[in-house]
């Protein structure tokens, strides 16, 4: 009875154990909370009786009504929150489709299932149409940016200078049709997102920031322009890149310079970024596959950036996890320069520069890139935030800008998967690449709350201890592999050699050519054997640590409990065994 009593007059307490708090508001939602300056109405739209055969469903909206609540509780009653059934065919479901709430169908036909919401502050108002279950990682970054836009009335404004098809391509005359990137897509719904030519370019005076990609044979005047917006203390986000994949190619283009023109825009600075050269990284290499009937291979021009390689100390990418960059370059700054160089990302000591038209060579086998690699040693600075005075006689803040030297790392392939829920679109991140550029454009337009809120949202993440213990595996049968490799190269050379210097069939009927042609059948077994049992180590290893992972804590915990229900039995005996003999 009394344990009942307390129950009932304690307060409910919530633990948050998740590793980064993700159901507790963070440092950034509070501070936007305490910066509310005209009261928010929040309203979500949330057709219950359709929702109900659909358990899961019903668990996440309670789940994110309770996250709407929390933002109220501590608002100090500067948010309101209700929450309407939109039933069919009433006012409720007329100002829910108003207000922009999208009318999902559902699979039985029954519905439609409404579960939005809107924001609405002194006639300014904003929609969620649809709170998708798969972005709940990202729940409180959609609120905070929620609210904070209705307090907003003019969005900051985003200028693109670039000729990559960064927004999309709608006139086949210019290549394929392509939508625009994600990255630009989510941007522009916060952002006032302007593009500008880099042939006739000439910047608006109410830029908030200069997003300026791939700069290759670009007018001086344009240049200048960029410098000059810079050096005025205004600040900019510059993309470089030795080989821009996203570049229309068109033919072969072997030894087409795919780098960014960038020497004249960066000189003034000290800046050096060399355009012919990519950084390879045998340690961060990925692991792709090139297509389904070829084994996985480690591409070291692809490079896959832990935290450990991330500046935890700047905004930007302070607790981001994962970073995918692909045939990127190297940032350096020149003792003589003015400036100061912060790296915000940078490759592992295992890394050396190569010649970009030589890393495209190997792009039907990148793998081979690692068979002679010899490291430099050192890291490679790969994305960096400068800053600096002002140069004499300019006026204004200091210099702030980044420069990031890759532009692919922004293209859906390597950060974003889209699918198509109910009609609307869902992304899912598998990096943190639009989570780090986000980061850029919100830091630099002075949107600091944000980002501590979207770095906290998890993205998928690898077996790192397997990922570890495959390469160690590969280490182990490099040495045999590259031995057969060679020697099946001059096989095949010996082979090309005899047919292009006599008749086909007296060489067909040759008994070196025979010979030759039964030892490479022999090495390419003896390759194929390598790498299956490079397969079945890796695969026994990875189990192993699965299994580990799965069953080690309830068996940990199965042996504590034991030990604890023997100690109390054996407390027990004790216990009887004493009152015995006191009496």
């Amino acid at each position: 009875m009394l344990c009942q009593l307390v129950l009932v007059m304690m307060p409910p307490v919530r633990l948050d154990l998740t590793e980064k708090r993700l159901f507790t508001l963070s440092e950034g939602s509070v501070h936007i909370l305490r910066d509310i300056r005209t009261p928010v109405a929040l309203t979500l739209y949330y057709s219950e009786k359709e929702a109900r055969p659909y358990p899961q469903f019903r668990q996440y909206a309670t789940r994110v009504i309770e996250k709407v609540e929390e933002y109220a509780a501590q608002s100090g009653g500067r948010i309101t929150f209700r929450v309407l059934d939109p039933e069919p065919y009433s006012a409720t479901e007329d100002a829910a489709i108003a207000n922009g709430i999208a009318a999902i169908p559902l699979e039985d036909g029954s519905g439609p299932l409404y579960f939005g919401l809107t924001a609405l502050s002194e006639g300014r108002s904003k929609a969620i149409g649809f709170v998708k279950p798969e972005a709940e990682e990202h729940l409180e970054y959609e609120l905070s940016k929620l609210i904070r836009s209705v307090q907003r009335i003019d969005r900051p404004k985003v200028a693109l200078v670039t000729e990559l098809p960064v927004t999309g391509n709608a006139n086949p005359a210019f290549g394929p049709v392509t939508p625009a990137w994600v990255a630009f897509r989510q941007l522009s719904e916060r952002y006032e997102m302007v593009t500008l030519s880099p042939r006739a370019l000439k910047i608006p005076d109410d830029v908030d920031v200069l997003w300026v990609m791939h700069p290759r044979g670009w007018p001086a005047d344009s240049l200048s322009q960029i410098q000059n917006y810079i050096n005025a203390g205004r600040h900019a986000v510059i993309l470089l890149d030795p080989n821009a994949e996203s570049v229309p190619v068109f033919g072969t283009g072997g030894e087409l310079s795919l780098g960014s023109d960038a020497a004249a825009l960066l000189q003034p600075w000290g800046i050096v970024f060399n355009p012919g050269q990519v950084v390879l990284d045998s340690k961060y290499a990925w692991l792709m596959q090139l297509n389904e009937n070829q084994f996985p291979k480690r591409n070291p021009g692809l490079i896959s950036l832990p935290g450990a390689a991330m500046n935890q100390s700047d905004v930007v990418t302070a607790d981001l996890d994962r970073i995918v960059l692909s045939s990127a370059g190297a940032l350096d700054i020149r003792d003589s320069s003015l400036l100061r160089i912060e790296p915000l990302l940078q490759s592992s000591d295992a890394s050396r520069p190569i010649d970009a038209v030589a890393y495209r060579s190997a792009a039907d086998d990148p793998e081979k890139l690692l068979n002679q690699f010899v490291s430099s040693q050192e890291p490679f600075v790969l994305a960096a935030r400068f800053t600096g005075a002002p140069p004499r006689g300019e006026k204004g803040a200091g210099i702030n800008f980044i420069v990031i030297g890759d532009t692919d790392f922004l293209s859906d392939r390597l950060w974003v998967l889209e699918s198509n829920l109910f009609g609307e679109p869902v992304f899912s991140a598998q990096a943190s690449n639009g989570d780090f550029f986000f980061n850029i454009i919100d830091q630099l337009s002075g949107s600091d709350d944000l980002i501590s809120i979207r770095s906290r949202g998890m993205v998928s993440r690898p077996f790192e201890k397997v990922d570890q213990l495959r390469r160690t595996a590969e280490q182990r049968y490099r040495d045999s592999q590259v031995g057969l490799l060679a020697e099946l190269d001059r096989v095949q050379a010996e082979i090309n050699a005899l047919q292009d210097g006599g008749k086909t069939d007296a060489v067909l009927e040759s008994p070196r050519r025979n010979a030759l042609a039964a030892r490479k059948i022999t090495l390419r077994k003896q390759l194929r054997r390598i790498q299956r049992e490079l397969n079945e180590d890796v695969e026994s290893l990875g189990q192993r640590i699965k299994l580990l992972n799965i069953f080690a804590l309830p068996f940990l915990l199965l042996i504590v409990a034991g030990v604890i229900a023997v100690r109390r039995r054996m407390f027990k005996d004790y216990a009887r065994v004493g009152g015995h003999g006191a009496a």
